[in-house]
């Protein structure tokens, strides 16, 4: 079991409780709450009707394939998305961009964090150092190591080709090491807070530079502060805005 946690921890897996709770509202929406887990897509489909058109989600992550196919459902069958909450984590990163149209409500924020690909390409030694902060016992770091680079390896391809699936460019997945890199002088105004650090990408961007389209989210530029980014207390989060990054091609 602990090696599942920490195993879970470094591959980007925000939220290790059991499976969402799935259900379905009156009219043409389910709701999913809590992190995503292997056989949600099934609960979803399940209790999908002919009226069904949108998912409601409120999900600071979960397992990374899990989110991939709720996201390859969810382009499929042409559903809209609607964030009541929060969509952080595997959740932004795939159910997110599968969607036929998104609504982010006022209160509500979309929050990327390091991809798989990003992770992948951190290198054996910060893949250890991480192993080391999650006390895995020395006489494993080698074995765990390896495993851990193996999976990050296999999930970043499976990362790629889901990309290419939806035709959204590469870059969605890439563009939050320049975010995070920036976030670390922001960070020193909360020097009593382990804020974990999130990107919240603008709509204009996502269509012009990525290839998604479709989302609706008035409510972000009045939340971002003036220099761009939104601390939230509740989920010790530090969400960041796009200054970081250069115009898109």
């Amino acid at each position: 079991m602990k090696r599942f946690l920490w195993m879970a921890a470094m591959m980007g897996v925000t939220a290790l409780a059991g499976a969402a709770d799935v259900s379905r509202m009156a009219g043409d929406a389910i709701v999913l709450r809590g992190a995503i887990a292997g056989g949600d897509v099934d609960k979803v489909r399940q209790l999908a009707m002919g009226e069904t058109t949108m998912l409601r989600v409120n999900s600071d992550g979960g397992d990374p394939q899990a989110a991939m196919l709720l996201g390859r459902y969810l382009r499929q069958q042409q559903w809209d998305l609607s964030v009541d909450t929060v969509c952080a984590g595997s959740c932004a990163l795939y159910v997110f961009p599968a969607a036929r149209h998104v609504h982010i409500p006022a209160g509500a924020v979309l929050a990327l964090q390091e991809s798989a690909f990003l992770r992948a390409q951190a290198g054996p030694e910060r893949m250890r150092r991480s192993l080391v902060e999650a006390d895995v016992p020395a006489d494993a770091l080698d074995r765990e190591t390896a495993a851990l680079a193996a999976q990050l390896a296999e999930t970043a391809a499976l990362e790629t080709a889901f990309a290419t699936e939806l035709g959204i460019s590469p870059a969605f997945y890439r563009d939050f090491r320049q975010v995070a890199a920036q976030a670390e002088s922001v960070r020193q105004r909360f020097p009593d807070q382990e804020a974990a650090v999130y990107w919240w990408p603008a709509a204009g961007r996502l269509q012009r530079c990525y290839g998604i389209a479709g989302v609706q989210e008035g409510t972000r530029a009045a939340r971002l502060a003036s220099d761009g980014y939104l601390y939230v207390p509740a989920l010790s989060a530090l969400v960041m805005g796009d200054q970081a990054l250069q115009a898109c091609p």
